[in-house]
């Protein structure tokens, strides 16, 4: 192997692992900002910035079709499993820090419509005997959890609200939905690794001198 050949390849793997870290270092960066999104929503409960980062989602996805590229579509589909597990773990972890698990006894169960979203949805406002007062409990028909009067159940309640009530058990940190959000972040940085590719190759090209005009009369 010459020198040239052994000079080229050295700057063939140099320029992969700038690559490499590049597209590590976008992933990061969106999925940063994903995170930002879902805290903020969290907490002030401002649902136009959650509307703005589905917006940017489907952005990607139009670009996707438009210039016929998956990577675009492939983007998409991870910055929208964040979103959805960034939201999951906020839940969680308010489940974790606030929510405690109780033994309540029924007193009365008051049935009404649900919010609308289905034949199926039905909203049931549950007293208990003794225990914490519970939130009006939706149930979709496909959970199977079935109040009877009398009955005594165990529940893990959140005394702020901020995350829905659970079938009792030992409310845990998020630890799933943390890690679930590792692959996503590596398709990600799969995805923008031939766009950071063509990038740096646009700005690593060396550019040709300018040729100097010749005089005519020479």
């Amino acid at each position: 192997m010459s020198a040239e050949e052994a000079g080229n390849g050295r700057t063939g793997m140099g320029r992969r692992a700038l690559v490499g870290a590049a597209s590590i270092g976008a992933a990061s960066a969106l999925w940063a900002i994903t995170r930002l999104i879902g805290h903020t929503v969290y907490a002030a409960h401002t649902q136009w910035i959650d509307l703005l980062g589905v917006l940017a989602v489907l952005g990607c996805v139009f670009l996707s079709t438009w210039h016929l590229n998956i990577r675009w579509l492939v983007c998409a589909v991870c910055l929208f499993g964040v979103l959805i597990l960034q939201h999951l773990e906020l839940n969680q972890q308010a489940l974790h820090q606030r929510g405690r698990t109780e033994h309540v006894r029924v007193r009365q169960i008051q049935w009404s419509a649900g919010d609308g979203m289905g034949d199926s949805a039905h909203l049931y406002t549950v007293t208990v005997i003794d225990g914490p007062p519970l939130a009006p409990i939706e149930e979709n028909g496909l959970l199977g959890w079935k109040w009877v009067v009398g009955g005594t159940y165990t529940v893990t309640v959140d005394p702020q609200g901020r995350a829905p009530l659970r079938r009792g058990d030992r409310p845990g940190p998020p630890v799933i939905q943390q890690s679930l959000q590792i692959p996503l972040v590596l398709g990600l940085a799969f995805a923008l690794r031939r766009p950071t590719d063509l990038l740096l190759r646009r700005q690593l090209r060396p550019r040709r001198p300018a040729r100097r005009a010749v005089p005519a009369d020479q």
